[in-house]
Formats: structure tokens, C-alpha cells, sequence
């Protein structure tokens, strides 16, 4: 099975991203079954880890003006959270 790939925005310094702990996080889907979803955001409990190989998915990582950072971190997405339910 291919990596999938994520994107995100950190709005913190990136050394106070915990690592290798559950956190909720806002993500982008940037390879998804059908192409027509490209870009979708949903809230997900991930764990993510600075180190490419870690985890099987890709997360490429924003700063809070939308600059990519120069290299991918790992992610594993847990579980899709549904914030809107009641």
C-alpha cells in the first residue's frame, strides 16, 4: 500500500509539537482515493514523529504563514474525530 500524505499547520514553535503521544490535530488529505477530496480537513487523533520513516503515512508540515517546511515528518492517524456531533 502507497504512503499516504498530510498536511498540516503548526501555530507553535515545532520543538513544542509533542512527539510519539496521541494529540488531536487538524489535517489535510493530499492523496485520497478520489481525487475530487483532495484537500479535505477533518480533525483526527494522530501521533506524529519529526523522524520521515517512523510511521507509515508522510505529514508535511505548515508554519502558521503557510511555509512548507524542507522535509517531512512521519504521522499516524488514529482515529477521524467528529467535532460537529452532539
Amino acid at each position: 500500500m502507497a504512503k499516504k500524505e498530510y498536511d498540516t499547520f503548526v501555530l507553535t514553535e515545532l520543538s513544542q509539537v509533542p512527539e510519539d503521544q496521541e494529540m488531536e490535530m487538524i489535517v489535510r488529505d493530499l492523496t485520497p482515493a478520489d481525487r475530487r477530496y483532495k484537500y479535505r480537513s477533518f480533525y483526527a487523533t494522530a501521533m506524529v514523529s519529526k523522524s520521515e520513516s517512523k510511521y507509515p503515512d508522510l505529514l508535511w508540515v505548515r508554519l502558521g504563514r503557510g511555509q512548507l517546511q524542507e522535509k517531512p515528518w512521519s504521522v499516524k492517524i488514529l482515529k477521524e474525530v467528529n467535532k460537529f456531533s452532539y
